[in-house]
């Protein structure tokens, strides 16, 4: 049965199929999944809309234990390939050496040492239209800061609004400038984008003075930097490529050291490209991530046979040493199309599901977030089944005075079993008057949240998109307020102790903060200003450097002949000395706070 023939009715069996299935949830060895102890297989069964280029992946059976995968399209017929291991003893995937046929049905078979033959199918997708990346070219660049020192460095300009002491010790506040983009009800949603400036991941201070920018040219944007670990040490990670008129990444993951050297790229499996919402690392060495694929269905109420656009969001699990798909998970087929705000007349591509965040759980469980429905869903990997529903129209859950969200962003669950997010109900459409942030008590047992805090700049901040939350180790909690221009720093009480904004019409996706330590393989950079006969001004900047606490100036006749003549405090990013001097050639040296040199720029002739 292919795609075209699928009704709604047949999709709501199918998601009760997959909750009912013993075949996933096979007990194993615990030493045989480093995720939950149980086989895991994906595709999973009757999924309505795998790709073509699927793998078969297999989690939770050492890979000298699978004997064989057979696959075998409806259409196609039976399909060679070839099984690799993932990067631990933890299972494999089968990689077919053609792609299965659109909208046909796909026979599996899995023979695994001890275990009776696992047989199963699912569907394969008919995909719908590539769409083009939006044009975000600068069209405001007075909202940019200029530099001497790196001409070709224009990150957005960022104003401190508040500051308390109690926030300043709580390290660097890591961002990805984004252009704001305002919805505009009716008229099938249309967004309207005014880019500020370029894209790319930075870091700036307490102050709001700017450590590092990484530019990018347009199209090519950034989202979700933050601080993760990766194989035990600390990484930067963030998404890197181009977003399209449906609001989605096509792109990839980026891992880069304290160096800013970047060493892995991650990209998404199955013939999918990374979206920009989630970049999430596990302990296993994993990725987890969000992809957004246009497939084309038959949609309830539409005549038969008729197939339209939609919009699927997919959870991926990728190996990030061997690129293997371990793990994959589809909204269509698990939640229903019923439970969203999206429909085909409001929203262009039929984005019904727009998961934004994921997160690993213990237990072999994911937490899955999903704008467009309102709801956040708590999942077993191993069979794909929702065990709750937290939000929208198929809650689990009653919720206590001020604890009703929607259209949700950055749901975490807490160490202590609350769950933070990000509420942008103020719309469109407008469920709230204001956007905040969010921690919610769950009483399981009473299927009830209860609000425990809100945390909200003012009445008049209603973010239409995007937006996160972080509990910070001293119990303050930081929070971004997406296509709005602010990020936020208060006390676990709810009290503003850090405000700042990014230029009007800009956002950042998710704004984090954390202690950042770094210096660059690069040298610093030194420029020389002719001002006078016998003055010259000296510019002073090393693009990511944290530990400069005073500037060395060097100045001669000639490269050969340096010597000091000036030591100051470094001031922001840029710092400017000037001096009495007719030398005709400068360097500076970069000293951290115990006076160590720590890096020299080249010489550089007065101009």
């Amino acid at each position: 049965m292919g795609v075209h023939s699928l009704s709604y009715g047949m999709e709501m069996r199918r998601r009760a199929l997959i909750a009912g299935l013993a075949i996933v949830a096979l007990a194993t060895p615990a030493s045989a999944s480093a995720s939950s102890g149980r086989l895991a297989i994906s595709p999973q069964p009757n999924t309505p809309d795998a790709s073509p280029a699927t793998q078969i992946s297999v989690l939770g059976v050492g890979r000298k234990q699978i004997r064989s995968v057979r696959v075998t399209g409806q259409a196609s017929g039976q399909h060679s390939g070839r099984l690799r291991s993932y990067s631990a003893d933890r299972g494999a995937s089968f990689l077919l050496d053609q792609p299965l046929a659109q909208g046909e049905t796909a026979s599996v078979e899995i023979r695994i040492r001890g275990r009776k033959p696992i047989r199963y199918s699912f569907t394969v997708a008919v995909l719908g239209a590539k769409l083009p990346p939006l044009n975000l070219t600068s069209t405001q660049p007075d909202k940019l800061d200029h530099f001497v020192t790196e001409p070709g460095l224009t990150p957005p300009k960022i104003t401190v609004n508040t500051s308390s002491k109690r926030a300043r010790g709580n390290g660097s506040v890591l961002l990805t400038p984004l252009p704001s983009p305002v919805v505009h009800p009716g008229s099938n949603n249309t967004v309207t984008i005014n880019p500020v400036g370029p894209g790319g991941p930075m870091i700036v201070d307490g102050a709001g003075n700017l450590v590092w920018f990484r530019q990018l040219a347009p199209p090519e944007v950034a989202a979700n930097l933050r601080l993760q670990k990766f194989r035990g040490r600390s990484a930067l990670t963030w998404w890197e490529g181009t977003v399209t008129p449906a609001a989605f990444g096509v792109g990839g993951g980026v891992i880069a050291n304290s160096a800013y050297n970047v060493f892995r790229v991650v990209h998404a499996g199955n013939g999918y490209p990374m979206d920009l919402h989630e970049f999430e690392l596990t302990r296993d060495g994993d990725a987890l991530f969000t992809v957004y694929q246009p497939i084309r269905v038959h949609l309830p109420g539409t005549p038969e046979g008729t197939l339209s656009p939609l919009l699927d969001s997919i959870v991926q699990e990728v190996d990030v040493k061997t690129g293997l798909v371990v793990w994959e998970w589809h909204s269509y087929g698990h939640i229903p199309l019923e439970t969203s705000q999206a429909t085909p007349q409001n929203s262009a591509s039929y984005d019904a599901f727009h998961i934004n965040s994921i997160q690993a759980l213990r237990k072999g469980r994911v937490l899955i977030s999903a704008r467009d429905t309102s709801g956040i869903y708590d999942v077993d990997r191993a069979s794909g089944r929702i065990l709750w529903t937290l939000g929208g129209k198929g809650t689990d859950f009653r919720f206590g005075p001020g604890a009703l969200f929607n259209l949700q962003h950055d749901a975490h669950m807490q160490s202590n079993g609350r769950i933070s997010l990000f509420d942008d109900g103020a719309g469109p459409p407008m469920f709230e008057p204001f956007s905040r942030g969010l921690i919610l008590q769950l009483n399981h047992r009473k299927r009830k949240a209860t609000l425990v805090r809100q945390f909200a700049r003012s009445p008049g901040t209603s973010a239409q998109s995007e937006g996160s939350v972080q509990r910070l180790p001293d119990g303050n909690v930081f929070v971004g307020f997406g296509s709005e221009p602010f990020f936020s720093e208060f006390s676990s009480r709810g009290k503003l102790l850090l405000d700042a904004s990014l230029p009007v019409d800009d956002g950042t996706y998710r704004t984090y903060r954390f202690p950042w330590s770094a210096t660059p393989k690069t040298k610093p950079v030194a420029v020389a200003s002719r001002t006078g006969a016998s003055t010259v001004s000296v510019y002073a900047s090393w693009n990511g450097a944290t530990k400069v606490a005073k500037w060395q100036v060097l100045a001669g006749s000639s490269a050969g002949s340096l010597a000091r003549v000036a030591t100051v405090r470094k001031r922001s990013f840029e710092t400017r000395v000037d001096l009495q001097s007719t030398a005709t050639a400068f360097a500076v040296r970069a000293l951290d706070s115990n006076g160590r040199v720590i890096g020299r720029s080249a010489a550089v002739p007065a101009s």
